[in-house]
């Protein structure tokens, strides 16, 4: 039984999934279990599937392999176990949940006293990966360094290169979340480098998506276009759970550029994936995408199915935050472009909820950047109809959080926006004498600027894409 399953654990860090999948599925028609075996078969089927996108399916294995844990007595296999759990947990956006089995996974880990040191400090690695990870997520990127790096020496200590691959990644995320694009190609060409080198395709694929959607952002269309056309081939080849993260940055793209036909394939194929795969996810990341393109036309018709899509994402119950934020903040640009049609400083009010759900969404989900993002935009507001004060008591607040959570690249762009505030003062002064149209007023406070950096920052809530 052993060489079945090594062979199928050779055949996964291959990439060979369904060939995996297929040898755990004959074994077992044809063998009687011990529990611990089932154990391991519920994780080697939980990790097949996962790859392979049939997400619904490989958690059910997960908690299959719940069920028989009390009845484990290797604690490495629970420690295996909880690992997988975190990467549960992360998916579905529960990150309060993940410091606790972290910390419980670090626990057993201590008591585990057959390892060989090798085999410890892998394990401790990993761990130190998913703290890292954990706190990427909630915005605290300077922790997230710190354990990364830590990660990566020990990895090189072992000369473990696997895991050396995922903290250059976890590096490279980092870069790109804190804003610094030109590290993130750096490192995210390194990382590409060490994923071929693995053979690792999947890994391959997440390289080149995260330096096809930085190249984005860097407005580099070209070089974005080529790389993420490489990574949707190999999905294509491997049947990669990827490819949905590839198509959504292939629309992101063609969206930048306006060419709405090829926005509108990436659009149909991730359809086609929907109607495959039962999960909710995908069905939001096809609503949202219909919404955006409907956004892109000028008719007011359109702009105003656009929006109830927007606001069903928002209002449903179990929307992914990932979709949320991002409807959240197109039904705010939406209601600000009728803003600059219509001169109606009411729609502000309509406005106002949306910005109460953008607050709770980082508050939920323990966002620090997010929290200093909407203060700034909320005080961005309050200089749209003079109300100065507001917005310097806003900006405060956004200092005050950004300086508690350390969010030290938050705290000098903040303090950039106090000195324009100052800076640009008369301005506003005048603005006000002269009863200044609207549009002036959005191009003074630079709304539009916002609302971009905000939507730049869509991918730092994703749930199932290249996060991982």
């Amino acid at each position: 039984m052993l060489n079945e399953f090594s062979k199928v654990k050779q055949l996964k860090d291959e990439s060979r999934f369904k060939e995996a999948l297929q040898i755990i599925n004959e074994l077992e028609k044809n063998h009687n279990f011990s529990t611990e075996e089932k154990f391991e078969i519920y994780l080697l089927k939980h990790s097949l599937l996962y790859e392979l996108g049939y997400l619904n399916e490989a958690f059910s294995y997960l908690d299959l392999a719940d069920e028989e844990r009390p009845h484990i007595k290797d604690k490495l296999r629970i420690f295996d176990f909880l690992l997988f759990r975190i990467r549960f947990l992360f998916i579905h956006e529960k990150n309060n949940e993940v410091i606790k089995i972290l910390t419980k996974a670090e626990q057993i880990l201590e008591t585990i006293s057959n390892l060989s040191l090798v085999e410890f400090k892998e394990r401790y690695a990993s761990l130190l990966l998913l703290k890292g990870r954990y706190y990427m997520k909630i915005g605290d990127y300077d922790l997230c360094n710190e354990y990364t790096q830590e990660a990566l020496k020990i990895a090189k200590e072992i000369k473990n290169d696997p895991l050396i691959l995922q903290a250059e990644k976890l590096i490279c995320f980092n870069y790109s979340f804190k804003g610094d694009r030109n590290k993130a190609l750096e490192i995210g060409k390194k990382y590409l480098e060490l994923a071929k080198k693995a053979n690792n395709k999947q890994e391959v694929i997440g390289a080149l998506n995260i330096l096809g959607m930085t190249l984005t952002e860097k407005e580099e269309y070209e070089q974005a276009l080529e790389y993420l056309e490489q990574a949707l081939s190999i999905c294509d080849e491997i049947s990669s759970f990827k490819t949905t993260a590839v198509l959504t940055s292939l629309f992101d793209l063609y969206l930048k550029i306006n060419n709405l036909e090829k926005a509108q394939q990436c659009l149909d194929r991730i359809k086609q994936i929907k109607n495959q795969i039962n999960l909710r996810w995908f069905e939001d990341a096809y609503r949202l995408g219909e919404a955006e393109i409907l956004k892109k036309n000028s008719q007011w018709l359109s702009q105003l199915k656009a929006r109830e899509i927007f606001k069903q994402i928002v209002d449903e119950e179990g929307t992914f935050p990932e979709f949320n934020y991002v409807a959240l903040i197109e039904l705010c640009d939406s209601y600000l472009i009728e803003l600059t049609n219509t001169n109606n400083l009411k729609i502000l009010d309509e406005l106002q909820p949306y910005l109460t759900q953008l607050m709770d969404l980082a508050v939920s989900q323990q966002s620090y950047w997010l929290l200093v993002e909407s203060y700034s935009f909320q005080a961005k507001l309050k200089l749209i109809t003079f109300e100065f004060g507001e917005a310097e008591k806003l900006l405060d607040q956004a200092l005050f959080t950004a300086e508690k959570y350390g969010q030290e690249r938050m705290v000098k762009h903040i303090m950039k926006e106090q000195a324009n505030l100052s800076r640009n003062f008369s301005k506003w002064e005048r603005l006000k004498d002269s009863e200044a149209n609207i549009s002036d007023r959005m191009d003074l406070a630079r709304i539009d600027e916002q609302i971009e950096l905000l939507l730049q920052k869509r991918r730092y809530l994703k749930t199932i894409k290249i996060s991982r």
